[in-house]
């Protein structure tokens, strides 16, 4: 059995994520095989200082999945204001309650801005831009090789991911 949080809120005092709040139970979640095809819903929301939609995008990816038979306890969500520490500690989280599963399906939505790297089309590396700097840190990109690096989803297990960024 795995106990983790299934959400995850990084705020700011410029913007707040209570209408999400009401979406989720607050607690912990305890987990086992059932004998039944474990799925987990992966939603990740990273707005920039002001925005809204991707807030809005996970209210709508949750409630579409919900319509579809995932039951609250199947979510786990990191939405708000994110630096690279707190959204690879968060993908090693849901690796850690992943990562022994023998089958099962992780559906992962991520809204954010997306950022490339390298100078030629041969080069470029995609990646996750969670502020809107001109000239941003490393702690505020992430490059997908390292997000999927962190989350390491078993082979018998099915991913589909939806990248709005």
């Amino acid at each position: 059995m795995n106990n983790i949080p299934r959400w995850y809120s990084v705020q700011s005092h410029q913007w707040q994520v209570i209408p999400l709040l009401v979406l989720m139970l607050s607690g912990r979640v305890t987990v086992a095989d059932t004998g039944k095809t474990q799925r987990l819903a992966l939603l990740v929301a990273a707005p920039w200082e002001g925005e809204t939609a991707m807030h809005n995008d996970l209210v709508a990816i949750y409630n579409a999945l919900h319509q579809r038979g995932f039951a609250p306890e199947e979510f786990v969500i990191l939405e708000g204001f994110l630096t690279r520490s707190v959204l690879l500690a968060f993908l090693h989280d849901v690796q850690r309650r992943v990562g022994s599963w023998q089958r099962g399906e992780v559906w992962f939505s991520l809204s954010g801005h997306g950022t490339l790297r390298g100078t030629t089309a041969a080069e470029a590396q995609p990646g996750l831009l969670l502020t809107n700097a001109l000239h941003p840190s490393p702690e505020e990109q992430v490059w997908w090789e390292e997000v999927f690096a962190t989350l390491q989803v078993p082979a018998a297990v099915q991913l589909t991911l939806l990248p709005d960024s």
